[in-house]
């Protein structure tokens, strides 16, 4: 397969399984480049799951992703159905929304132990979704200004909404 056609497909599914839209998994401005780093780190071996399987992710998710007029919801539904749900895929997958959350690959599904994963990079640990979904900041990595602590924090959408 082309490598961007494979590339667009990896990041769209991404998308899909991690609630985060393409472009924020891959912004049009990417210096850091977290999507490409984590496919080239599925399919060049350094991995536990086998290319075939990895293979088998990408040929269904393109298979649905292909059928005429299908709205976001029912991909999202066919995704859940066809590949969170599927025997072989479904680790794979749930492994990619760990990777995307928390910048780690874990070598079971699920986890057995911290011991059991690797972080990918410094950059992946950084800009681990999982920060953004709880308005935090990495451990020891902070780009906001010292002392922003003494402010409390901004409201999110939600708690807005429920005032």
């Amino acid at each position: 397969m082309d490598r961007d056609y494979t590339l667009k497909n990896f990041v769209n599914l991404s998308a899909i399984l991690t609630g985060y839209s393409s472009d924020r998994i891959m912004p049009a401005i990417d210096p850091i480049g977290l999507a490409k780093q984590y496919l080239d780190y599925l399919q060049n071996e350094q991995t536990d799951v086998d290319e075939s399987l990895i293979n088998q992710l990408f040929t269904t998710f393109i298979g649905i992703a292909d059928q005429p007029r299908i709205s976001p919801e029912k991909l999202a539904q066919e995704v859940g159905k066809k590949i969170l749900k599927d025997a072989d895929v479904g680790p794979i997958a749930r492994r990619i929304i760990r990777l995307w959350y928390l910048g780690v690959w874990y070598k079971n599904e699920p986890p057995k132990s911290f011991e059991d994963g690797t972080v990918i990079s410094m950059n992946a640990y950084i800009r681990g979704l999982s920060w953004d979904a709880i308005q935090a900041h990495p451990m020891g990595y902070s780009e906001m200004r010292y002392g922003y602590w003494a402010n409390p924090p901004q409201l999110s959408l939600i708690s807005a909404l429920e005032s």
